[in-house]
């Protein structure tokens, strides 16, 4: 069940962090200011990381305790495996929406941004599952 509750989330995070870069985008054509990373990358970065905490507050608080996550080391892994879901999942779309396989600079810039992002994503998510759990008596 671990390798389950772990691929979905790391799965979850990168389909966050590329709607996430694609809002950026948006926003920058409806600002249409000189400098489009000014814009897109931090609504990029800070929607990756209230919507991740968004996905874990939904998991648990839908109750599906299978999938929820508490351990230090799950949110690790997580992080780790969504920098491998990344050119699984861009690729394919960035080809089926292009018609052409993406550059190497493309992947590159996607995991440049997924470093950081993940990094605060999953460290908020688990401070935020940290403030939120109940303790027990005893």
């Amino acid at each position: 069940m671990k390798v389950l509750r772990i691929s979905l989330h790391s799965f979850i995070l990168v389909l966050i962090n590329l709607a996430a870069i694609i809002i950026g985008f948006l926003i920058f054509k409806l600002h249409k200011t000189a400098n489009q990373i000014t814009i897109q990358i931090p609504v990029a970065v800070v929607l990756s990381i209230l919507l991740f905490i968004l996905w874990n507050w939904l998991v648990k608080r839908l109750s599906f305790k299978r999938l929820y996550l508490e351990k230090l080391e799950d949110f690790l892994l997580i992080y780790v495996a969504s920098l491998l879901w990344a050119p699984v999942i861009f690729v394919p779309i960035h080809y089926i929406t292009q018609g052409y396989l993406t550059s190497i600079g493309n992947i590159l810039a996607l995991l440049f941004f997924q470093l950081p992002t993940n990094g605060l994503a999953v460290g908020a998510a688990k401070r935020a599952v940290s403030l939120t759990q109940i303790k027990s008596k005893g």
